[in-house]
């Protein structure tokens, strides 16, 4: 038969068990949860930084036509010195595979470099698009005359009566070194992540892999958003069948949409080691529960086994009776135990929650604190303002001084954020360079005080690197009625706004 000694300890270790196994899977589960997350959070970030430098350089590229299409126009009757406006725009333009100019006949007038078209009538795709509709525009991926797989950029030529003279065309060489493949090549990791860009059609114009240029993949999950027009993240079995965590971005300007994804077994690699790590620190307490059980229950049984000795003493046994302690005082201890070990696991569960929610390089929040924050604040419907602000030309830190420099930086705001901000909102590090302080019952006026003093803070201090560091910022109070996505929103464009410019400025949100 077995003993209460032993009841007691299998139901201790039942206990301690069931804890045990349900602390390990809500952690797993939980940092399962937060990996795939951060992992789909940075894609999309990601993406959505790379859509805005392709933007960037194609309204470059626009301006840079449209600054030459005047000296084009007034030598369009000298080949030779339209050929030598061609070759400087292609100097200072840098983008371009190459440039050209064609009459209103579709005679190509003038190239560089010399791809043996000049004197041709080109009735390529692009061009018969470009005659069609006469205006500045980005046009699909073609083919040209000359066999390469290209796009268009052109802007017309217009003489002084409004008579339409020909084109201005700069090319862009999708299966050649290109300015696409300059910016996004590098972006491509040895746990499989890796970015690829499509068209409006689906088609890929660019992928790390050349051989799958012109390619169409419309039937990719991430690609039917983008040609809705839309950006997200989600998870995904890609046209190959392997499983991402996709973040994509559509770019209005070229109808492009970029794609930055990473395996999702890639993404949960950590995840092993994290859990390991959890039973390794957890492992020292189990062992020490183990023998404090072994002894309580010993504890327990002993006045039980005294008694039951005591009981089968003869009646006329006038030997001294053993005394007996109460049953109450020992479960009384016992529960006490108990509540001892979760008050630990609380804790634990207390402090695993603080580390969720805290940015660890910086310190400071998070993003999904601000997503908590947000959501207590808008169902109450409180007074608030933001401040919102971003590092100008971070890449460029990372690029010159490496990204420990580029860490560091971000360290050195966080620090100026804590020491002017801590006492009268909630600091927080949106991801990447940006970052936000939320203002509970401050007015916007308030807001843009701070922010200036933010702005000029930074500017005026010494940064961990030789190079002089300002921020742009965009400052808004709360509208009442406004949903979340307006809100942000309209401190989203502030700080658009603010960095078109010119950077090193704070721009109040308009009212909608």
């Amino acid at each position: 038969m077995k003993t209460l000694r032993f009841w007691t300890l299998s139901l201790i270790c039942f206990i301690m068990f069931g804890i045990i196994v349900s602390t390990f899977s809500s952690s797993y589960f939980v940092t399962k949860k937060i990996l795939v997350e951060n992992s789909l959070e940075q894609n999309r970030v990601y993406s959505m930084k790379l859509a805005h430098m392709t933007d960037e350089v194609f309204s470059y590229m626009q301006s840079n036509l449209e600054a030459r299409k005047s000296d084009v126009i007034k030598h369009l009757n000298d080949p030779k010195t339209v050929t030598n406006i061609l070759q400087q725009l292609n100097i200072s333009g840098e983008n371009f595979n190459s440039l050209s100019v064609i009459n209103d006949q579709g005679i190509a007038i003038a190239t560089t470099p010399n791809i043996g078209i000049v004197g041709s009538k080109i009735s390529s795709f692009g061009v018969k698009e470009a005659f069609a509709r006469k205006e500045a525009f980005i046009s699909k991926p073609y083919y040209a005359q000359t066999g390469r797989l290209l796009i268009l950029i052109t802007t017309p030529l217009f003489g002084d009566s409004g008579e339409y003279l020909g084109m201005l065309n700069g090319t862009v060489y999708l299966e050649e070194d290109n300015f696409i493949r300059d910016i996004l090549a590098e972006h491509y990791s040895q746990d499989g992540s890796y970015v690829y860009v499509v068209d409006r059609d689906g088609t890929l114009i660019y992928h790390p892999n050349k051989t799958r240029i012109g390619e169409s993949v419309e039937s990719n999950l991430v690609v039917q958003k983008l040609l809705e027009e839309k950006s997200g993240a989600l998870q995904l079995d890609n046209t190959l069948g392997t499983n991402f965590l996709a973040g994509y971005t559509y770019i209005e300007k070229s109808k492009w949409g970029v794609v930055s994804q990473t395996p999702y077994t890639s993404a949960l690699k950590p995840l092993s080691g994290i859990m390991l790590t959890i039973f390794i620190f957890s492992l020292p307490f189990i062992i020490i529960f183990l023998v404090s059980a072994f002894y309580v229950s010993t504890k327990l049984a002993s006045p039980l086994r005294k008694l039951a000795i005591n009981t089968l003493r003869d009646v006329d046994d006038q030997e001294e009776v053993i005394d007996v302690p109460t049953w109450y005082f020992e479960a009384k201890q016992l529960t006490m135990t108990i509540e001892n070990y979760r008050k630990r696991q609380r804790e634990t569960v207390e402090s695993m929650k603080e580390i969720s929610v805290t940015d660890p390089l910086t310190g400071l929040k998070n993003r999904r604190y601000a997503d908590i924050l947000f959501g207590k604040l808008f169902d109450q419907q409180t007074n608030f303002s933001i401040i919102m602000l971003d590092i100008d030309h971070f890449k460029q830190v990372n690029d010159k001084y490496g990204h420990i420099a580029g860490d560091d930086v971000l360290k050195f705001i966080s620090i100026i954020l804590k020491d002017l901000c801590s006492e009268q909102g909630e600091c927080i590090r949106l991801g990447g360079e940006e970052f936000l302080v939320l203002l509970s019952k401050k007015d916007i006026q308030a807001a843009y005080i701070l922010g200036e003093h933010i702005r000029m803070t930074i500017e005026n201090s010494v940064p961990p690197i030789q190079t002089k560091l300002t921020v742009s910022l965009g400052v808004g109070e709360y509208k009442c009625g406004e949903t979340q996505t307006q809100f942000m929103n309209r401190i989203d464009l502030a700080l658009y706004e603010a960095k078109a410019n010119g950077r090193n400025n704070t721009v109040i949100a308009k009212l909608e």
